[in-house]
């Protein structure tokens, strides 16, 4: 498991785009280098490429979200892999491309925290830098990881960042109060509770959804390191009882869902995946219905990812046609 990495190797942040930063820095990437990402990707993956001032070069993945005419040349500097929603992507073309022109491999594991390959190689593990954003599967403000897989660049690994010394904040206590006492009373606190927030924002934005402005690409990103208190719950965690959690809910959502006007992304669940949620491509409406039906496990349906600018123009319809039953 990624819990368990040799301290040479490893790295703690508080967001993964920070992890990725520092991740191009180590790989070489510099003013004017191009980094090859793909086109399906939230904004914060941009703003660490434009972060270290080089510039992103898409490419597209299909609606099995493997890439499309996969190639690079020498001006590309890194490859950048994505395991979406934690299933494994096959890696054969992304260091077939890197080995001829010398670019690094970073593979992009924000969604796979606990994944793995059908082969048992953790997610991350297999390019030659990987960055995984805990927080996005654990109920925490903070927490993602650098891993230095490539020994030469293990010799420049940066420093850990110290740690912030500061508790878990009042939602986030709150949160899984609320969570503990719906797995008991089956009322559904944590629905009602997002209600609340989306109406205040709707009123107050004109959204029930955050949207990141245009901006947020070229949003200037320092390292930092994680909150102390992020760091005891990742430590603390029950990995088997999390793992379990994903996996039922994958069969248990699949299962509720299977007569909805929606196609699943992956038809399966591969060995050894821990699933971050459910992807599944459908309109507006068919999504409402997932929703309607899931939301008895306290789960939420959200639509992913915020594309970035240069890519939602001429985007084909399945990059916006993906919904995620998020098992946060």
């Amino acid at each position: 498991m990624t819990m368990n990495i040799a301290k040479d190797r490893v790295r703690y942040y508080s967001l993964a785009r920070q992890a990725l930063v520092d991740a191009l820095l180590l790989g070489g990437v510099r003013d004017g280098d191009r980094v090859l990402v793909p086109g399906f990707i939230c904004k914060d993956v941009v703003a660490s490429i434009h972060t270290v001032r080089a510039t992103p070069v898409f490419y597209q993945v299909d609606e099995l979200l493997a890439p499309i005419n996969l190639e690079a040349d020498e001006s590309i500097k890194a490859i950048i892999a994505v395991n979406y929603f934690g299933f494994p992507q096959n890696l054969e073309a992304y260091k077939r491309e890197s080995q001829r022109f010398g670019a690094v491999l970073i593979e992009d594991n924000a969604h796979g925290f606990l994944s793995s390959d059908t082969s048992n190689s953790p997610l991350g593990s297999r390019g030659d830098l990987g960055i995984i954003s805990i927080r996005k599967s654990l109920r925490i403000p903070d927490g993602a990881q650098l891993l230095v897989n490539d020994k030469q660049l293990r010799i420049n690994i940066p420093q850990q960042i110290p740690y912030v010394r500061s508790p878990l904040s009042l939602r986030f206590t709150a949160q899984r109060l609320a969570l503990n006492v719906q797995r008991i009373t089956r009322l559904p606190l944590l629905e009602w509770a997002r209600y609340v927030v989306r109406k205040i924002r709707l009123i107050s934005t004109g959204s029930a959804l955050p949207i990141s402005p245009p901006s947020a690409e070229f949003e200037s990103i320092t390292p930092a390191g994680p909150r102390d208190s992020s760091m005891s719950s990742i430590q603390s965690l029950d990995i088997a009882h999390e793992i379990n959690r994903r996996k039922n809910l994958y069969h248990t959502v699949a299962s509720l869902v299977s007569e909805c006007n929606v196609q699943p992304v992956f038809e399966s669940l591969p060995v050894n995946c821990v699933p971050y949620g459910y992807p599944f491509y459908g309109d507006s409406a068919a999504a409402a219905d997932v929703y309607n039906l899931v939301k008895k496990l306290g789960i939420e349906v959200i639509n992913w990812p915020d594309l970035p600018a240069a890519v939602i123009q001429t985007a084909p319809i399945h990059y916006r046609q993906l919904w995620l039953v998020n098992f946060l």
